[in-house]
């Protein structure tokens, strides 16, 4: 496999996060008993992974099977959310660590923009479309 250029390994690390963001979100949808919270963050997981197959479309490649995507998003060590929804939590508790959890990635794309400031128009509007939509959800989980 020939290394990734530098723009692959930017887009690639967004792919990573939102791997990591749709797991959490998924894993705080099966830990909560609130309907309404569990709704928002299927929502939340569905967003996520919409968010990769439109980044992967950006590179022109295919996305990869479930194992592969797996295997991608966990080639990438430092690239990971901490594991805050171990053991048993209240829904206070799971709502705090995905807030903490979307802060990081919010901040993740920051630095991604900056990076990429030079590359295509189209590559740099997708970015910044999917900062805004992780802005709108940090807003979101305020009013939860």
């Amino acid at each position: 496999m020939k290394s990734p250029k530098p723009l692959d390994k930017n887009i690639q690390f967004l792919i990573t996060a939102n791997y990591q963001r749709m797991m959490s979100f998924e894993q705080a949808a099966f830990l909560t008993n609130e309907q309404s919270f569990k709704e928002f963050y299927l929502q939340k997981a569905e967003e996520s992974e919409v968010n990769m197959q439109q980044l992967y479309l950006i590179l022109n490649v295919n996305q990869p099977a479930d194992g592969q995507a797996t295997a991608l998003a966990n080639s990438s060590a430092d690239a990971y959310l901490p594991n805050m929804l171990t053991g048993k939590k209240s829904a206070i508790k799971i709502l705090e660590s995905i807030k903490a959890g979307e802060k990081t990635i919010a901040k993740w794309y920051k630095n991604t923009l900056q990076e990429i400031a030079g590359l295509p128009n189209e590559m740099i509007e997708l970015v910044k479309e999917q900062y805004r939509m992780l802005n709108n959800a940090q807003v979101q989980l305020e009013h939860l």
